[in-house]
């Protein structure tokens, strides 16, 4: 039942500027890599804005202590995922105090807090030049002199990242490797470095202790409800299951945390980035066994739907049959007897990832792809922005940030914030769009053409009808369920205002 709204905190809303500015010149809102400002009180005092546009949930990006400057590549990391200290936070987006009144502020709203976090890398200290040897850890080894402002990670144990020194490479907290050469090679995947981050050892039973008691502070410390985890296919799935599940005193696995802080239902989900080609199904098994195991065993709670984000964009921006959208709904569906639920899937239609939907659509589409997300089973999650059709991928929303063309980006009046909550005011509306799995009508399958599909609830039949060709066409034969129905309208796209009716049975 709920919707997510997804902040990339440094492009968001800067409501300290005195935190911007850390010492090494990283803050310069003009230009895209370097840091703007956004912090954890710039989304503090834009939770009316968040709410009014019907999320109930705020997701924000790692908050912890990073590696500012990759000098050796030119980058910055003012988007987070670059740790050098799992418990302590980063001074450019606040205090401990400062998280823990986002923490309060949402509660006391009724709203949820979603921190994302990496348990497979840190950030950029050692790389491997040619020479690189898989049975000697320190041939070729290349310490990242150019990293600021440390050289190592600041956390037992994840400083012994030096293998020319007994003791650290003794301690394996690493994997000693170099970057991925082909992802679709597994033992790459889970064991080489991702865009040169040093990976972790996630088998090693001193990294797993070290992760459990790291996240869980958050939990405990914060009052964090839920987690999304990035790079999660770079893990090996069974990882997961002693994450959350491990009864260790010391360390207990996170789901144990959160329950001891009244969590009983803790969500965490999963990062995987893999799409099948129409009529495929091999990464669909993937993001499955992430879920539950072979043994039926849980792990995570739910992966980022990206074969449904995959449909959404082919047959709402690139034009394909609405058949192919169809598929990837009905094996969604499928998934729920493998005791795969598809409503704890979070669904999207861009991120900070991907493009955005207006760099390679336009709005009609647009409308259409969020609908089908309000009207689909799974936790919707809105990029920021889009309700404001931002282009760039990660363009700022207030005045001073990079890409806002020097004004705030919060109009609730603009017609996208309008439609955007519309539409997130249907699905509230009629639960069955959130608790139910639909049942497919219709789908053209040569070209654009007409998308049905069914749903039914507690005895309210709904009718979910699109047209993604640029003319009108014609449905008939719609088997709608019932004999002599009457149907309302419930939302229509093509309204000044769309607004979404409540409950009504049909006649």
């Amino acid at each position: 039942d709920q919707v997510i709204y997804f902040v990339l905190t440094d492009r968001f809303d800067d409501g300290n500027p005195r935190n911007n500015e850390q010492g090494l010149g990283e803050y310069n809102p003009r230009e895209g890599h370097m840091y703007s400002g956004g912090d954890i009180d710039g989304i503090r005092r834009r939770l009316d804005y968040i709410q009014a546009l019907g999320a109930t949930g705020v997701w924000l990006t790692p908050p912890v202590l990073n590696q500012w400057h990759d000098s050796t590549h030119g980058f910055w990391g003012y988007h987070g995922y670059w740790a050098s200290h799992f418990k302590r936070m980063d001074p450019h987006v606040g205090t401990l105090a400062d998280y823990r009144r986002l923490s309060d502020a949402l509660h006391r709203r009724g709203m949820y807090l979603v921190q994302d976090i990496v348990v497979n890398h840190t950030a950029n200290f050692f790389s491997y030049g040619p020479g690189w040897r898989a049975d000697d850890p320190a041939a070729d080894h290349r310490p990242n002199t150019g990293s600021r402002p440390t050289q190592r990670p600041l956390q037992a144990p994840f400083h012994l990242n030096d293998p020319r020194r007994a003791e650290d490479r003794r301690a394996g907290i690493y994997h000693w490797t170099p970057d991925i050469r082909d992802v679709t090679v597994r033992d790459e995947e889970l064991n080489f470095q991702t865009s040169g981050l040093d990976d972790l050892n996630t088998e090693n039973p001193r990294v797993r202790r070290a992760l459990r008691d790291s996240f869980g502070y958050w939990v405990r410390e914060v009052g964090v409800d839920a987690f999304r985890i990035d790079t999660a296919y770079h893990v090996p799935p069974a990882f997961f299951e002693d994450f959350f599940y491990a009864q260790d005193p010391q360390a207990p696995g996170v789901a144990l945390v959160a329950r001891r802080t009244g969590r009983h239902d803790f969500l965490a989900f999963g990062e995987g980035f893999g799409i099948d080609p129409p009529g495929q199904t091999r990464y669909t098994r993937k993001l499955e066994s992430y879920i539950r195991g072979e043994d039926g065993r849980q792990r995570l709670g739910g992966m980022l739907n990206f074969p449904l984000y995959a449909g959404l964009v082919d047959v709402f921006a690139r034009g394909r049959a609405p058949a192919e959208l169809q598929r990837r709904v009905q094996d969604m569906v499928a998934a729920n007897a493998l005791d795969i639920d598809p409503r704890r899937l979070p669904s999207f239609i861009d991120n900070h990832d991907v493009d955005r939907w207006l760099a390679v659509s336009g709005e009609p589409a647009m409308k259409q792809a969020l609908l089908a997300l309000m009207t689909l089973p799974g936790i919707p999650v809105l990029y920021y922005g889009t309700e404001q059709g931002l282009v760039e991928q990660r363009a700022s929303m207030f005045a001073a940030g990079w890409g806002s063309g020097g004004r705030d980006r919060f109009d609730t009046r603009a017609p996208l914030f309008r439609y955007t909550q519309a539409a997130v005011a249907l699905r509230k509306a009629h639960r069955g769009f959130s608790r139910a799995l639909p049942q497919p009508l219709q789908a053209g399958g040569a070209g654009p053409g007409v998308l049905a599909w069914r749903n039914e609830h507690e005895r309210q039949t709904r009718i979910v009808l699109f047209n993604t060709a640029d003319a009108p066409r014609f449905v008939d034969n719609l088997e709608v369920g019932l004999p002599h129905v009457r149907l309302r309208r419930l939302f229509d796209i093509h309204a000044d205002t769309p607004v979404a009716r409540s409950e009504e049975h049909t006649s």
